[in-house]
């Protein structure tokens, strides 16, 4: 109920005529409070008054159960000591009664001042102002108790039910930051009650409010900002519209957007990686006279960042069963995985593996596909690197290089191999590397458009029988993606051809003549098992000799043979260690 001081109007009333508002007045006894007592007696306390004009006459007890009076004069007290009167019978249980006090003193010329009317009622709560976070404390602001009895405020919290965390003093006192609560975890709630000088507390206020609590959730995989918060409710003007505030890099909280008063979330964009944003919520009364700030949230924005390129940088045969894959990663990604895929055909590609990337992001890195049969055929392979958000990218391709060639009757080898390929690169030359027992040595090199050599070892005859070939590729490799621009080499499989065993033997023999030695000739072979038959037409062994250099002069019994056809059996082991058997007829002619 609203109180009012009556001062002048009470002596209106009482017929003390209109007032001189030139003339002095004594100052007033301060009525401290009005308690109803259990039995329904009221008792009225207070404190002298500290007028000096002249002496104490009396104190005047006025009372009415109108606030607009008629007022009657219950007592007089002379005794300036007294403090307390106790209104007998007054059933202040059921009726409202409205007192105040005139002190009067023997002061020539003065209008006697009335005390501040009271009623027998208990304070009246003080209507809820706001409550806003300050430092990431609550913050209760409320408008002053409408009773004059107010000498204190008991703020209360709720856990569970509302209980008193303080007590503040002064009618009009009209704020109190809560450094106990939580606002920056959760949303307090907080009413508030007053309290006259008799320690008689009044309902605390149902219009509870509470703070406003705002969380933000990073959405990691783009660049957004997910804001939520409680509605700010019990403004009898209710809320206009909520602000969203931000400071980005300690450049000062502005308003960036506001939203209607029925949403409680907002999506906040367009922050950088690496951002440090402070983002609070304001709620605007209606009426524009107050605003409720949230609790301040600041983070540190880190936003996945997905790759901008993946460059294939080389694919090379390591060894018989190995080819070796190099790529260049982003290292300014957020890569979590790597996966490396192979194709036989640069259309369909089947996933080898999918693996951790290691950390910090190798400015190269590698792979082996191990057990691969590299002199088969070319393999194609590819790199996806994959961030945290699962966000793939895919380089382009490169294809390995295999070397494939043929032994030729001519003593000669002839080697081929298929092109090298590589998204951003161009082959520049091939360079063809033979073993001829001394290690690997370049022994030619040809441009990008030739695959093909033949190789002439007739000068290595009946000494190596056994060349290895590899190809190095020298190519450029020109990334736009990542500005590389650099020559690398990329080598096939390495191919081993071996000259076989032949045997050269003459088709017809002159018995003392030119031509009168039967004997072979071996290429590739050795002395070790030799042997060499010469048959009759009858089935008869007319010469053997396990002697390489021996031949048959066309004789037998030491006569010369007669002239026809005659059988030969002639076996030797070829440098390789491989048994050969040749048979076949040679002519004795005249």
């Amino acid at each position: 109920m609203v109180k009012l001081l009556l001062k002048y109007l009470m002596l209106v009333f009482l017929g003390m005529g209109p007032i001189n508002l030139s003339a002095q007045s004594t100052l007033p006894a301060n009525l401290l409070c009005v308690q109803t007592e259990i039995n329904g007696d009221v008792t009225l306390t207070w404190s002298a008054s500290a007028e000096a004009c002249g002496g104490f006459v009396e104190y005047q007890i006025y009372a009415s159960t109108n606030l607009a009076g008629p007022y009657i004069l219950l007592t007089n007290i002379a005794a300036i000591g007294t403090n307390a009167y106790t209104h007998i019978g007054a059933d202040g249980a059921v009726t409202t009664w409205y007192y105040y006090i005139v002190a009067v003193y023997s002061c020539a010329g003065y209008t006697m001042t009335s005390s501040d009317t009271l009623d027998n009622l208990d304070p009246i709560a003080p209507e809820i102002d706001y409550v806003t976070v300050t430092g990431g404390q609550s913050v209760i602001n409320w408008i002053p108790s409408v009773s004059p009895e107010t000498n204190s405020y008991v703020i209360y919290r709720e856990n569970g039910g509302f209980t008193p965390i303080a007590t503040v003093y002064g009618r009009f006192t009209t704020s109190y930051t809560d450094v106990t609560g939580s606002p920056t975890t959760q949303f307090e709630t907080y009413t508030i009650s007053a309290r006259d000088s008799c320690d008689n507390i009044g309902p605390f206020n149902n219009a509870s409010q509470h703070t406003i609590y705002l969380t933000v959730t990073q959405i990691n995989c783009s660049d957004e900002l997910l804001l939520n918060w409680n509605f700010y409710d019990n403004w009898t003007a209710g809320v206009f519209e909520y602000e969203i505030w931000v400071d980005r890099n300690f450049a000062g909280s502005a308003p960036v957007d506001d939203v209607t008063n029925t949403s409680n979330s907002y999506s906040l964009t367009g922050i950088n990686d690496g951002d440090n944003v402070c983002i609070t919520v304001q709620a605007k009364r209606a009426d524009g006279t107050a605003v409720a700030v949230s609790n301040e949230v600041c983070l540190l924005v880190n936003i996945v960042q997905a790759a901008d390129y993946t460059v294939i940088r080389n694919v090379t045969v390591n060894g018989p069963a190995q080819i070796g894959v190099e790529w260049y990663p982003d290292t300014n990604a957020d890569l979590e995985k790597v996966s490396i895929q192979r194709s036989s055909d640069n259309i369909e590609y089947v996933n080898l593996t999918t693996y951790p990337i290691g950390l910090p992001i190798p400015v190269v890195d590698s792979y082996n596909d191990n057990s691969i049969a590299t002199n088969a055929i070319s393999f194609y392979y590819r790199i996806i690197t994959i961030d945290s958000c699962d966000n793939q990218d895919t380089s382009g391709y490169a294809k390995s290089i295999v070397l494939k060639g043929n032994d030729n009757a001519n003593f000669t080898n002839t080697i081929s191999w298929t092109g090298f390929e590589i998204q951003d690169g161009i082959v520049q030359e091939y360079r063809i590397y033979r073993d001829d027992g001394a290690g690997l040595v370049l022994i030619n090199t040809v441009g990008a458009a030739i695959q093909t050599y033949t190789d002439d070892v007739a000068m290595f005859v009946n000494v190596i029988d056994e060349f290895c070939y590899q190809i190095e590729c020298l190519f450029r490799l020109n990334s736009p993606e990542n500005g590389v621009d650099e020559q690398l080499l990329s080598y096939s499989n390495i191919l081993c051809l071996e000259q076989g065993p032949r045997i050269y033997v003459p088709n017809a023999i002159v018995p003392n003549g030119v031509n009168n030695v039967f004997k072979p000739v071996l290429i590739y072979g050795t002395a070790d098992g030799y042997n060499m038959k010469v048959i009759n037409r009858y089935g008869e062994v007319i010469f053997e000799t396990d002697d390489i250099n021996e031949g048959w002069l066309g004789t037998y019994n030491n006569k010369t043979v007669e002239l026809g056809s005659y059988g030969y059996v002639i076996t030797f082991t070829a440098t390789n260690g491989q048994v050969i058997t040749k048979k076949g007829n040679v002519t004795v002619v005249r």
